[in-house]
C-alpha cells in the first residue's frame, strides 16, 4: 500500500515537474519574442537647439523627469537590478560618449525617447519612456537632448543585460513592465509646446510621471515589491485629495504630510523637493484636485 502511495506521489510531483517545465518554455519564448520585436516606426525630424537658455530648460526637464534618478547623477547608469537579485541583471545605461557609454545621433535620442527603442529598433528594457519621455512637447524634447547630449563622458562599462526565471514570470503577467515600446503609441503626434502655468492643464503634463507608481488613474494601490508600502490615492477619493494646494507642497518639500506623520521614503520626495518648483507642484495639485 505503501509502495503504491508512493508511486502515485512521483508520479504527480514528476507530472507537476513536467507542467512547469512547458509552462516555463512557453514563458521563455513568449519574453524572448517581445524582446525581440522589430518596431516600425516613423521618427520624428526634431530641431534640436544649441543655446544656453535651452541647456538650462533641459536640465529642468530631466530633473523633474527623473533621468539622473535613472542614470545617476553623471549620466553613467546605475543599478535596477543587480547580479544578486532574482529577477535580473539590470543597469540603466550610460548616457556619456565615455567608455560604455552610448554612440546616439539625434535620430537615436528621438527613437530612445519617444518610442523606447533602442538603435535596432527593438524596445529597450524597463526604459520609463512612456510616462517620462514620450508625453514631451517638441520644445521640452529638443531641449532635453541638448542637455543630454552635452553631459561630460564618464568611462563607465555596465554588466550585459539579462532577465532572470523569476523576471520571466513577472513581465509575461505584468507585473514588471519591462518592455516600454508595447504601451507605446507610436502614431501619436506631440504636441509643440505646453505653455508653463499655475493651472490643471500644465499639472496634467507634469502629473504623468506620477502614473508610473500611481497608475493611469492616480488612484494608487498595493506596492510594487516586497516590503514597499501602499500607494497612495492621489485623486479626490483618497487623502491627499483633502489636503490644500499648501498641504501639498509642504508634504513634497518636507516629507511631513498635514497630521505631522512621515511620507514613506519609497516615494521618492526628497528628489522632487530639489527639483520641482513651488508653482509646478502647484499646477500639480490643481490637476490631481479635479480627479474624481
Amino acid at each position: 500500500m505503501v509502495k503504491k502511495v508512493l508511486k502515485w506521489v512521483g508520479i504527480i510531483v514528476g507530472g507537476l515537474v513536467v507542467l512547469l517545465l512547458a509552462f516555463y518554455t512557453f514563458v521563455y519564448f513568449q519574453t524572448e519574442s517581445r524582446a525581440n520585436k522589430v518596431y516600425d516606426v516613423n521618427l520624428q525630424s526634431l530641431t534640436i537647439p544649441s543655446d544656453s537658455a535651452s541647456y538650462a530648460l533641459g536640465k529642468h526637464i530631466a530633473g523633474i523627469r527623473g533621468c539622473a534618478e535613472c542614470h545617476g547623477a553623471d549620466f553613467s547608469g546605475r543599478a535596477f537590478f543587480d547580479e544578486s537579485t532574482p529577477i535580473a541583471v539590470l543597469y540603466s545605461s550610460n548616457l556619456t560618449t565615455g567608455k560604455g557609454g552610448i554612440s546616439y545621433t539625434d535620430q537615436d535620442w528621438v527613437r530612445a525617447l519617444r518610442h523606447g527603442l533602442g538603435k535596432d529598433n527593438k524596445t529597450l528594457w524597463f526604459m520609463p519612456s512612456p510616462e517620462v519621455s514620450a508625453p514631451l512637447s517638441n520644445r521640452d524634447m529638443g531641449a532635453l537632448v541638448y542637455y543630454l547630449k552635452s553631459q561630460p563622458p564618464v568611462d563607465k562599462v555596465r554588466p550585459a543585460k539579462e532577465v532572470k526565471p523569476l523576471g520571466r514570470f513577472l513581465a509575461f503577467n505584468g507585473s514588471l513592465p519591462l518592455y516600454p515600446a508595447e504601451v507605446i503609441d507610436h502614431e501619436a503626434q506631440p504636441t509643440e509646446h505646453v505653455p508653463v502655468a499655475v493651472d490643471a492643464v500644465y499639472g496634467k503634463y507634469l502629473a504623468v510621471t506620477c502614473s508610473g507608481c500611481h497608475g493611469p488613474g492616480f488612484k494608487g494601490g498595493p506596492g510594487h515589491g516586497p516590503g514597499e508600502p501602499h500607494i497612495a490615492d492621489l485623486t479626490q477619493t483618497g487623502k491627499v485629495g483633502k489636503w490644500t494646494s499648501d498641504n501639498f507642497v509642504t508634504a513634497i518639500k518636507t516629507g511631513k504630510r498635514p497630521d505631522g506623520t512621515v511620507i514613506n521614503e519609497f516615494m521618492p520626495w526628497k528628489y522632487f523637493a530639489t527639483v520641482y518648483t513651488d508653482d509646478e507642484l502647484k499646477a500639480i495639485y490643481l490637476y490631481l484636485h479635479e480627479l474624481k
